[in-house]
């Protein structure tokens, strides 16, 4: 098929060159001129494992190409995905601005092309959003757009694989025509497909990411009882995790360091906004929060306890294998630690590649350049450190943990025996 993805970030990246390296026609639209660029040159935008191997391969065999100018791909398509940013306002509730922006760019695009298209919506947005997008295709565009949607369940870090291989498809559809159009497109995907009505479709993802951000949150609390009581939690957690029969995933379960990224906090506060718009009280979800707090103020207080303030932090990314810094816990200890006058040196990789050739270059000088100027390049910068902060373990970190001879704390709280049994678990 002919399909254009408006927005090449994580999202709109991984389903462009998924799609191209299976044969279809991709063209991915961005209004930023450098992220247009570096899929031009067959690279990735964005660290993400695989990710400009796809994007390489993709360009190499003609079927990806990205622009600027969404009416140039429009011509060409009859399917457009929309992937662009849903950020949170401090409220909790979705900023629709970026697309919104997309919508009526996609509209005035199909009018002047005198073209019809199914769109579909793989942001994160609630049904009041989408009906929002469904007014501006109704007022600028009458008659000429599907509106879909097609929630995406990609993890930083395993995007590419969670692509190719889902638990399931699913798609919020109104339309036979539309529906017929996208059981078409994912005709040949192994998973399962789920068709509902679009406002249940979208909130199949929140329900699924509010679940996620809950067991992030049970498995830390049982982790610090755990650790309080004298107890290895994570051979607790480790056999809890066995019941599988009632639903129960290994996945986030683990007892670790605070949830971020771009998509659980985000989420849960979007239901929370929704729900005081309501009046209707969620205490379990209006705690994640402060539960998740929780655990970077007990990482921090411990910390404290040392009585040390020369410290490396290994990892600053929310999770390992993501240049991500999008309400990384890291990032919200190393703030905490820079105010009370700690001494800080930072190593993290995918943070410093970014920092000179990625799409997040801007977040990083713009958001944190006090941080980013704590950046080392190798480990062995951090070898004068009287505390090592282990967050992420990167290769050769083991090694390096072991041999330099400091105190170390484990943010992650995962031993080496319990992550060999999660990986294990998820595969």
């Amino acid at each position: 098929m002919n399909i254009s993805i408006v927005g090449l970030g994580y999202v709109g990246t991984v389903s462009a060159a998924c799609f191209a390296c299976k044969g279809h026609r991709v063209w991915g639209v961005d209004i930023n001129e450098e992220k247009v660029r570096i899929i031009n040159d067959s690279r990735s935008p964005i660290v993400e494992y695989g990710l400009e191997l796809k994007v390489a391969q993709a360009r190499a065999k003609g079927l990806l190409q990205a622009t600027s100018d969404a009416m140039e791909a429009l011509k060409h398509t009859e399917i457009c995905f929309v992937a662009v940013a849903t950020p949170s306002r401090p409220n909790g509730q979705i900023d629709p601005a970026n697309l919104f922006r997309a919508c009526e760019e996609i509209a005035k695009a199909l009018v002047r092309l005198d073209l019809q298209q199914t769109v579909v919506i793989r942001s994160s947005v609630l049904p009041s959003v989408l009906q929002g997008c469904d007014e501006i295709f109704s007022n600028l565009a009458p008659g000429r757009v599907a509106l879909c949607a097609n929630p995406e369940f990609l993890r930083e870090g395993t995007a590419i694989r969670d692509f190719e291989a889902p638990p399931f498809t699913l798609l919020g559809v109104d339309d036979p025509d539309a529906e017929e159009t996208l059981r078409s497109l994912y005709a040949d995907w192994k998973a399962p497909l789920f068709v509902l009505p679009t406002r249940e479709a979208l909130l199949v993802k929140y329900a699924s990411n509010a679940f996620h951000a809950l067991k992030v949150v049970f498995g830390n609390e049982i982790g610090a009882l755990c650790r309080n009581m004298g107890i290895d939690g994570n051979a607790v957690m480790s056999v809890f995790c066995k019941d599988t029969n009632l639903n129960v995933s290994p996945r986030y379960l683990m007892p670790g360091f605070a949830f971020g990224g771009s998509c659980l906090p985000k989420d849960v506060r979007a239901l929370l906004y929704s729900a005081k718009q309501l009046d209707l009280e969620l205490p379990t979800l209006v705690s994640l929060f402060e539960s998740n707090n929780a655990v970077i103020d007990r990482a921090f207080r411990q910390i404290c306890a040392t009585g040390i303030k020369r410290l490396g932090l290994i990892g600053l990314s929310f999770k390992s294998n993501t240049d991500d810094l999008r309400e990384s816990p890291f990032v919200d200890l190393a703030e905490r630690l820079l105010g009370k006058g700690y001494e800080l040196r930072i190593y993290d990789p995918n943070v410093s590649v970014a920092r000179l050739t990625g799409a997040n270059r801007d977040y990083i000088n713009r958001v944190i350049p006090h941080l980013s100027c704590l950046l080392v390049q190798s480990l062995d910068e951090l070898g004068d450190c009287e505390l090592l902060l282990v967050g992420h373990r990167y290769q050769g970190v083991d090694q390096f943990v072991s041999g330099v001879g400091v105190d170390v704390i484990e943010l992650s709280n995962q031993s080496p025996r319990a992550r060999i049994m999660e990986e294990v678990a998820s595969d």
